[in-house]
């Protein structure tokens, strides 16, 4: 009997272990794991993929306001028959080398201009023409400018600020699943931690089973106790070898979870003890009143953020397509210098532009001829209804975008509210475990003390040993929980990773870095 008390005396002392890290290193140890997951999850990797991808989509709008260089070149031959009035049969013979380079650019206001230096080189049997072969350069400039449909800038860039809002919300989507990671590695590590701790519970429940049958099977054969208590005891010794068995079970799965968590980082004699204090006892948590707490958290809260890019699209769409109600009226000028040069028909008289082709280069530069033309270009479908079907869609979304935000932010407040209570409830629960715990090990002491002095019997302990077995799983869970707690209120409050002083943008990184 003495044995048996002394093993469960070791049983309480083994529940407010010496093994539990200081909270500097507890917080260290979590930390690190939280880390390992952000460098190695495969579901963050993506995010940032994904985040890449949007930052080229805004490259590709971007580059539609790049200047554009382009060049082209044409060779032709025509010979047609004709017949003349004067009489008889002709043809018309000519062979034509067109080439021409330029420089196009669409501006944020909507202006699209060109500018085209093109030549020609043309050689026929016309004789009323004094040159031949021929050149013709010419140095053109056009510009088109939209005055209602499609002007000013804040139209025009649409699609670019809408893409850089897309690489805002790839950006906080990133930051999200990241807290989420976080949040998922600190419930399982906590609940890892507390099936670590469960499980040497149940090895000493069976520790405390197995010497109870070992010793009724010595008081039977000597004719103290009858079989049945035996039997008791051995019932109970399955009974908690069953438990045991299952609290592994719940350790192995949860551990092969959080291993996933963490790209298979983890070793396979990974311990969780020391990661959280469940065997100390809770600090109260100091939080601020709902409406502060709230105000703070809706200032960090990503998903609130994710929400106001979102109406801000809206926003954007719907202006886009209140300009696009308006008729098209584009400004058209162009305006252009040319000249000519070539070989003269008759050598004996020398033309004013006679020369190469640089001559005619020259002479355009020289404004030996110009060009110009104005004009506008006006269209109007009629009804409209297209334009108008879009902005009442782009109208509808906006005020969808807002729903949703303020539908978000109620999510929040009773978020808070509840984490808020369930945390509070969840420190009182500990202290009541801890009463529950401290009774049912005097509870125990003291029906060991009377078994001792044969005043009990094996049923009896055993229920005593159960209730102080149940007392400390209880408390070990009501810990579990209250940190579980903890945790989702950060998470809520957009506070999880700085918590842990954790920098994603710094182990992204560092981790881009690790890669290549």
């Amino acid at each position: 009997m003495i044995r048996i008390f002394a093993t469960c005396v070791l049983c309480a002392l083994l529940c407010r272990p010496g093994l539990v890290m200081a909270a500097e290193n507890q917080d260290q140890k979590l930390r690190s794991l939280i880390v390992k997951g952000l460098e190695n999850n495969l579901g963050l990797k993506i995010d940032q993929l994904d985040f890449a991808a949007n930052a080229e989509d805004l490259r590709l709008e971007e580059a539609q306001f790049d200047t554009l260089f382009f060049a082209q070149t044409l060779a032709e031959r025509v010979k047609p028959p004709f017949e003349s009035v004067f009489g008889g049969f002709s043809e018309s013979l000519s062979e034509e080398y067109t080439g021409e380079i330029g420089l196009s650019r669409r501006f944020r206001s909507g202006l699209t201009s060109t500018m085209t230096l093109g030549s020609l080189w043309q050689s026929d049997n016309d004789s009323s023409d004094n040159l031949d072969p021929r050149y013709r350069t010419a140095l053109t400039f056009n510009l088109t400018q939209p005055l209602l449909k499609d002007f000013g800038e804040d139209t025009n860039t649409t699609n670019l600020r809408i893409a850089a809002n897309r690489v805002a919300q790839a950006d906080l989507s990133q930051q999200l699943e990241a807290q989420l990671l976080a949040l998922q590695i600190e419930l399982l590590s906590c609940r890892l931690a507390g099936e670590t701790q469960i499980v040497l519970l149940q090895q000493q429940a069976v520790a405390l089973a197995e010497e109870l049958y070992n010793a009724n099977q010595r008081r039977f054969k000597t004719g103290v106790i009858p079989i049945s208590e035996v039997q008791q005891a051995e019932t109970e010794l399955a009974n908690r070898q069953l438990k045991l068995s299952e609290a592994d079970q719940a350790k192995q799965l949860d551990f092969s979870e959080l291993n996933r968590l963490l790209g298979y980082a983890l070793p396979q004699d990974f311990s969780a003890v020391g990661l959280y204090p469940l065997t100390e006892t809770a600090s109260f948590p100091q939080l601020a009143e709902e409406e502060p707490l709230f105000n703070a958290a809706r200032h960090k809260n990503l998903t609130l953020r994710l929400a106001s890019i979102a109406i801000d699209n809206s926003r954007i769409e719907q202006s886009f397509f209140q300009n696009q109600l308006k008729p098209r009226l584009n400004l058209n000028i162009q305006t252009g210098l040319n000249g000519l040069s070539g070989d003269e028909r008759d050598p004996s008289t020398t033309g004013l532009y006679a020369g190469d082709w640089a001559d005619s280069l020259s002479g355009a530069l020289a404004a030996d001829g110009y060009q110009w033309a104005v004009g506008m270009e006006f269209s109007f479908p009629l009804g409209n209804r297209a334009a108008t079907a879009r902005l009442n869609r782009a109208k509808l979304q906006h005020k969808k975008a807002r729903y949703q935000q303020r539908d978000q932010e109620d999510d929040l407040r009773r978020a808070l509210q509840q984490q808020r209570i369930n945390l509070i409830k969840a420190f009182e629960q500990v202290g009541i475990a801890e009463r529950f715990e401290q009774l049912a090990e005097t509870s125990l002491d003291q029906e060991q003390r009377r078994l001792d002095e044969g005043l009990s019997d094996t049923f009896r302990i055993i229920s005593f040993q159960t209730g102080m077995l149940n007392a400390k799983v209880g408390r070990i869970n009501a810990m579990v929980q209250y940190f579980s707690s903890l945790a989702q209120l950060n998470f809520t409050r957009g506070i999880i990773l700085e918590r842990h002083d954790i920098d994603l943008n710094r182990v992204t990184e560092e981790n881009s870095l690790e890669t290549l």
